[in-house]
């Protein structure tokens, strides 16, 4: 079985965060299992170029093809790659696009039509309604335009039932699958049972032993909330004086404002930007916390807390994080209201209480071993591709 991946970014462009791990996990995952695997998208990475050859297939260690070409810009615009992308994708079995407002998406869904290929979208939380509100006159049209025409011929990978929910918000009968994003469990077995804090030193020029420690992680825009996490560690110093926050993310625009506000708190010395971390460095910013604590505005799915739970840590997260039924139901974390109250009183609940803590993360812990391994994921993703094919062969109306 031949799946073709189209996306405007690939690894290891980690300026554009979460999706960018999770769309590799899958393709290496399934390129294990035995499918064809080509990746199909542009050497962008934010203001940078990635370091690979472009216009050709590379294998990397799993023998992922991959085919980089030359991007114009942070969104991924390649004349290369549209010029080239109908010879890319005729052998394709399925085409699996990611990303609903990308440069590849028009041509990507007129040649599946075309060359009369199933097409999967995974849209990464592209048809929430914070997101569409986002510049909502133009990606109203851009709807109308490049997918509404082609909705029938569109299977939806969405990655919880809340996602699922909004995809059929604005496509009511669209076709959708739902199959959450996983992680390679094996990156994390390395890491120590016990935890270190002396690993944020570096961070805050201070020793951090016997503080209490609060991280969180993603790109710094104002949809991720830390001006709201910032005011609730703010609000909790009366009974936490020695807690510590730390926000790790790359600048998306809201940095300065998010500085502004430490300031205004006079937080200079408890709450510390630390920028974007990668491989080792971001799985011991995970590790050796006392707490993780995500306030976004609107998450589809929230790879970082998943990415957080494999490290032990004890999450806190809003009900706008698209995993947090099921986190729930398995008792692995804390789940609040998205405003500075709630966050502020679910973080006090785990620091007031060491074993409580360690039975949250615990359960969280499990919950993301019996859930999200994406070998598992894989071997479902399979036998939706089958069925996909199948159907596709069956049906003439398309």
């Amino acid at each position: 079985m031949k799946i073709f991946f189209v996306t405007p970014s690939f690894f290891p462009a980690t300026y554009y965060g979460g999706p960018i791990f999770s769309t590799y996990n899958l393709a290496r995952a399934l390129t294990k299992n035995g499918l064809d695997i080509r990746v199909i998208s542009t050497n962008a990475n934010g203001k940078e170029r990635l370091d690979k050859p472009t216009g050709i297939f590379i294998k990397d260690s799993e023998n992922l093809q991959i085919k980089y070409y030359k991007s114009l810009d942070s969104r991924g615009t390649s004349i290369s790659l549209l010029t080239n992308l109908k010879n890319d994708l005729k052998a394709a079995d399925i085409i699996y696009l990611v990303s609903v407002f990308s440069p590849p998406t028009p041509l990507t869904l007129y040649l599946s039509k075309k060359l009369n290929k199933p097409l999967v979208i995974a849209p990464n939380g592209e048809l929430g309604s914070w997101c569409l509100n986002q510049g909502s006159r133009f990606k109203k049209l851009w709807l109308k335009l490049f997918i509404s025409p082609f909705i029938k011929r569109i299977y939806w990978h969405v990655t919880s039932e809340d996602e699922e929910k909004m995809v059929r918000a604005v496509y009511p009968n669209a076709k959708t699958f739902v199959l959450p994003n996983g992680i390679d469990l094996e990156e994390f077995s390395s890491l120590p049972f016990e935890k270190n804090k002396s690993f944020y030193d570096t961070y805050t020029g201070f020793s951090c032993a016997g503080k209490k420690i609060i991280v969180s992680m993603g790109r710094l825009h104002k949809i991720k909330g830390f001006d709201i996490l910032i005011e609730a560690f703010h609000a909790l110093q009366k009974e936490f004086s020695n807690a510590v926050l730390l926000i790790a993310g790359e600048d998306f625009g809201e940095k300065s404002n998010l500085e502004k506000m430490i300031n205004q708190y006079n937080l200079n010395n408890k709450v510390f930007l630390v920028g974007k971390l990668d491989g080792d460095e971001k799985l011991e910013f995970l590790h050796n916390a006392d707490v993780f604590a995500l306030a976004s505005h609107h998450e589809n799915f929230g790879m970082v807390v998943v990415e957080a739970l494999a490290c032990g840590c004890a999450v806190v997260i809003s009900k706008k994080v698209g995993i947090y039924q099921q986190l729930m139901n398995y008792d692995g974390g804390i789940i609040v209201d998205n405003d500075s109250d709630g966050i502020k009183k679910g973080i006090i609940e785990l620091l007031s209480d060491n074993q409580f803590v360690k039975n949250k993360a615990a359960n969280g812990l499990r919950f993301v071993e019996e859930k999200y391994n994406v070998k598992n994921i894989a071997n479902e993703l399979v036998d939706i591709f089958s069925a996909i094919i199948g159907d596709w062969n069956d049906t003439s109306a398309y």
